[in-house]
């Protein structure tokens, strides 16, 4: 028996995205698409994005998609500890390294089933080791790495406060709040031994379909999210 139905947690996330609550034309969640739309954008090479002429540009997608997403706000470590260098000095090593590899890849490659599951896990965890090795002051937490992996790759979640409150609420011991490719394996085994039903979401502009993990990201997050709202 199915524990879990997606998909109108995912279309009450998604009714955010096109407006906001206040009905602002501008909603923040938008954000995502802006800079998913810009890294996979119709004729668009891995090395065009670190190239001489676009290499400022990508870097402050990626920076701006970050602020917009709550990682400069405050007293975040970003915020004390960066600026556009960090930013490019981030894509350089994520586009001109191991990151392509893990990008071309899709969540289907990480079944229990799929031909090359060990490799494409140990590929997983090489490329977020390439966060944990940048020079500087940020600490590379989970829920930095995998926001940013969200926004380019699209195949894994962000595990913010609403996304771990969520998926701990309904798959407590699934091992799905850690950024490694043995949990991107988890998730990728429930979704398809759950048989979720999720929805075809495209992005405004290119008409770029989203990838299962940005869906599962937003169903689990309104779960989060409501039941944060639910709490006295």
């Amino acid at each position: 028996m199915k524990t879990f139905n997606p998909l109108a947690y995912i279309e009450r996330y998604y009714a955010a995205v096109e407006i906001d609550e206040d009905n602002n034309p501008f909603p923040r969640l938008k954000a995502w698409e802006f800079l998913y739309e810009y890294i996979w954008g119709q004729g668009r090479s891995w090395n065009s994005l670190t190239n001489a002429a676009n290499l400022d540009t990508t870097a402050l997608h990626v920076g701006f998609y970050l602020a917009n997403w709550g990682m400069f706000r405050g007293r975040s470590e970003l915020l004390r500890n960066s600026n556009l260098d960090l930013m490019k000095e981030l894509v350089l090593r994520l586009f001109q390294g191991k990151g392509p590899e893990l990008f071309d890849l899709s969540g289907e490659d990480f079944l229990p089933s799929a031909s090359s599951l060990a490799r494409n896990q140990a590929l997983f965890d090489e490329v977020v080791q390439i966060f944990h090795n940048m020079p500087g002051k940020v600490s590379w937490t989970d829920t930095l790495i995998s926001k940013i992996l969200l926004g380019v790759w699209g195949e894994y979640p962000a595990l913010d406060r609403y996304y771990k409150l969520g998926v701990r609420s309904l798959y407590p011991k699934q091992g799905l709040v850690e950024v490694s490719g043995r949990s991107l394996t988890s998730l990728m085994e429930l979704v398809e031994t759950e048989g979720f039903e999720l929805p075809a979401i495209r992005t405004e502009c290119l008409r770029l379909a989203y990838p299962k993990g940005r869906l599962l990201d937003m169903a689990f997050f309104q779960v989060g999210l409501e039941l944060d709202n639910e709490s006295p």
